[in-house]
């Protein structure tokens, strides 16, 4: 009798699990859905600074500064049409690597230093991406939403 009690314990307990888990992570978030015109929010830097994204034939990412911002910054080292993000690599299903430019690349290549920065990315929703230098993108104000 307290065998089978112990069974449907374990029966419900792990119904329960699989129900309540989040079932858009285990689903493959396409490449594409990069694709578009982001704007860049949460470091002053570059607020409100838009970025193009798109995939060649290869499935490479070409990207190009397609907005500036009026930081003086921004506009003495970088011009629109000057690539921003280098690569996207994924690291799970739903978990992406997005490789930025550094804003004074050339300036840091003369000295040896590196010219760009990695940040872990999760798509928030549809239309946003949380992006960070931890693994808790998801919950960043550092973010890429789309405009287009």
């Amino acid at each position: 009798m307290r065998k089978v009690k112990v069974i449907k314990f374990f029966i419900l307990l792990v119904t329960l699990i699989f129900v309540s888990c989040d079932s858009t992570q285990f689903s493959k978030t396409p490449l594409n859905q990069f694709e578009g015109i982001w704007e860049l929010k949460g470091r002053d830097m570059f607020k409100n600074m838009q970025i193009e994204i798109r995939l060649d034939e290869e499935g490479k990412v070409q990207s190009k500064i397609v907005k500036l911002n009026d930081n003086k910054y921004v506009s003495l080292f970088l011009e629109e049409g000057d690539e921003w993000v280098k690569d996207i690599r994924r690291t799970s299903n739903y978990e992406f690597v997005i490789t930025e430019k550094k804003i004074a690349a050339p300036l840091f290549s003369q000295y040896g230093n590196s010219t760009s920065k990695d940040w872990n990315a999760v798509f928030k929703n549809e239309n946003c991406i949380g992006v960070s230098e931890s693994k808790n993108a998801g919950r960043s104000k550092v973010e890429y939403c789309r405009v287009k």
